[in-house]
C-alpha cells in the first residue's frame, strides 16, 4: 500500500476524531466522545465495505468504481485499473478468437478439434460439407456416431495416426476423402479432412489415359516385331540392312516391355486389395527360379548371386505378382551395378508379426535424395545407365504397388560407396505357415 494511502486514511481518522476530541474538551466527557468517535469510524468503514461488496458484486465495472476517502479508495482504484486491463486483454483475446473462427471456416478442409475419447470441441463449416458435421449442434458428439465410415471408426479405434486415412467414395457424389488426425495440447487432437474428389479424378483419368494408349500401342508394336524379326532373318538383306534392322528391333522390344509394364501397373492400380484366400505363393521356390534365370544372365557381368532361405513359409496373394516384385528386385540389383557386384536374395521371419524379402548388393549405392523418389513412375538415378541396361523405369514403382496390394510396405535403404537394400514386409495374416 502506497504512503499516499495511509495518509488519506489518516485524513479520514482525523475527519472523524478531531470534532470527537473538542467536544469532549468542551463538555468534560472525553471518554464518551472518544467512544462515539471510534462508533462513527467504525460504521463510516462499515458503510464502505457494504458499498464495495455491492460493486464486487456487479462485477466490479471500471466505469461505476464508487469514490471512497483512504485505504478503500486506493483499493478501488487498483480493482478498477485490473478490470480496465483485463477487459482490454479480454477484447484483444475474443479478436483472436473471431479471427481464428473466421479463418478456419474460410478453409476448404474440414477441422475439427477433439477429445482423445472423440467428443466433439469445435468444428467449421467445412466440416458440415465433407462430414456433415454441424458446427453448432454437433458439438458434444462423438465423431463415430456422426461419420459412420467403417474405415475411418477402425482407424480411430487404433489410435495410430501415423499415417492419413483415405475414404474411397462409395456411391456417386460421395466425396473421396484424405483424413489425418494430429494430436496437440493436453489430451486434445484435431482432425482435418480434405477432399480429394478432383485429384482422384485427374488420377483416374491420367490411369485410363495411360492403360488405353498402351493397349493401343500393342497391337501396332507386335506388327512391327514381326516384321522386324522376319526381315532380319532374311538371307539377302544387306549386311548395313541387317545392323539398322537388328537395332530397330531392339528398340521395338524395349517399347513392347515399357508397354507392359504401364499396363501391369495400370492393372495394379486399378484393382483392391489382393484377397487373402488367393493363391499359396512358396516364396523360397520362386527365389531360387528367379536366381537361376537371372544366373545366366550374369556370365558377362560376372555379378555372384547368393541366397538365403530362413524361412519355408508361404505367402497368400497373387503368384504372377509376388514372381514380378521378386525378378525386378533382383534384376534391377543386377543391372544397376557394377560387374563383380555380390547380390544377396533372402526371406526370413523377421518377428512373430511379419516375413521379409530382401534384396541387398554391394554396389555403389544410392544418395539420399534420390531414395524417397525411386519408386515413382520413370525416374531414375542415372538415366542414361539405364536405358544402355534396357530399363523402363517402372519397375520399383510396380513393386512398390505389388507389395502395398498385399498389404505390406516396401522399405529402402543405401549408402553411397556401400551398397542397397530393398525389404518387403508382409504381415502375418497374409502368411501360411509350413505346418498348416
Amino acid at each position: 500500500m502506497s504512503p499516499s494511502a495511509w495518509l488519506s486514511e489518516l485524513n479520514r481518522a482525523l475527519i472523524v476524531f478531531i470534532p470527537c476530541t473538542v467536544a469532549g474538551m468542551v463538555s468534560g466527557y472525553m471518554v464518551m466522545f472518544f467512544i462515539i468517535g471510534l462508533i462513527a469510524y467504525g460504521l463510516w468503514t462499515a458503510g464502505q465495505m457494504i458499498t464495495l461488496k455491492k460493486w464486487f458484486d456487479s462485477g466490479a465495472p471500471a466505469d461505476n468504481a464508487p469514490e471512497f476517502i483512504g485505504i478503500a479508495d486506493q483499493l478501488v482504484s487498483a480493482v478498477a485499473d485490473l478490470q480496465r486491463q483485463n477487459s482490454t486483454r479480454q477484447n484483444s483475446l475474443e479478436k483472436l478468437v473471431s479471427q481464428f473462427n473466421e479463418m478456419a471456416d474460410a478453409l476448404p478442409d474440414a477441422v475439427i478439434v477433439l477429445k482423445p475419447s472423440g467428443e466433439i470441441q469445435s468444428s467449421n463449416e467445412a466440416a458440415d460439407n465433407l462430414l456433415h458435421i454441424n458446427p453448432d449442434s454437433d458439438t458434444h458428439s462423438r465423431i463415430t456416431q456422426l461419420f459412420r465410415d467403417p474405415s475411418f471408426t477402425e482407424y480411430f479405434s487404433t489410435g495410430k495416426f501415423d499415417e492419413p486415412l483415405e475414404v474411397q467414395a462409395t456411391t456417386i457424389g460421395d466425396k473421396e476423402l484424405s483424413i489425418r488426425i494430429i494430436p496437440f495440447g493436453e489430451d486434445r487432437l484435431v482432425l482435418i479432412a480434405q477432399d480429394m474428389s478432383h485429384s482422384a479424378r485427374i488420377h483416374e483419368m491420367r490411369r485410363s489415359f495411360i492403360s488405353n494408349a498402351s493397349h493401343e500401342l500393342r497391337t501396332p508394336l507386335t506388327v512391327i516385331l514381326g516384321y522386324l524379326e522376319t526381315l532380319s532373318g532374311h538371307p539377302k538383306l544387306p549386311g548395313e540392312c541387317k545392323t539398322a534392322t537388328h537395332s530397330a528391333e531392339l528398340q521395338a522390344q524395349r517399347m513392347k516391355q515399357l508397354v507392359e509394364d504401364l499396363l501391369a501397373l495400370s492393372r495394379i492400380e486399378s484393382t483392391a486389395l489382393v484377397t487373402k484366400e488367393s493363391e499359396v505363393i512358396p516364396v523360397a521356390s520362386i527365389i531360387m527360379e528367379v536366381v537361376k534365370e537371372a544366373g545366366l544372365s550374369t556370365t558377362i557381368n560376372q555379378h555372384g548371386i547368393q541366397t538365403q532361405i530362413e524361412t519355408g513359409v508361404s505367402l497368400k496373394g497373387d503368384l504372377q505378382e509376388i514372381h514380378s516384385v521378386i525378378s525386378n528386385l533382383v534384376n534391377n540389383a543386377i543391372k544397376h551395378t557394377e560387374s563383380g557386384t555380390s547380390v544377396q536374395v533372402s526371406w526370413k521371419m523377421a518377428d512373430q508379426d511379419s516375413a521379409e524379402l530382401s534384396v541387398t548388393d554391394t554396389g555403389q549405392g544410392i544418395a539420399p535424395e534420390h531414395i524417397e523418389r525411386l519408386t515413382e513412375r520413370f525416374y531414375r538415378v542415372d538415366a542414361g545407365r539405364s536405358r544402355e541396361k534396357g530399363g523402363t523405369g517402372l519397375g520399383l514403382s510396380i513393386v512398390k504397388h505389388v507389395v502395398e496390394r498385399h498389404e505390406g510396405r516396401l522399405m529402402i535403404s543405401s549408402e553411397l560407396g556401400q551398397g542397397s537394400c530393398f525389404t518387403c514386409s508382409f504381415p502375418a495374416h497374409r502368411l501360411l505357415l509350413e505346418d498348416q
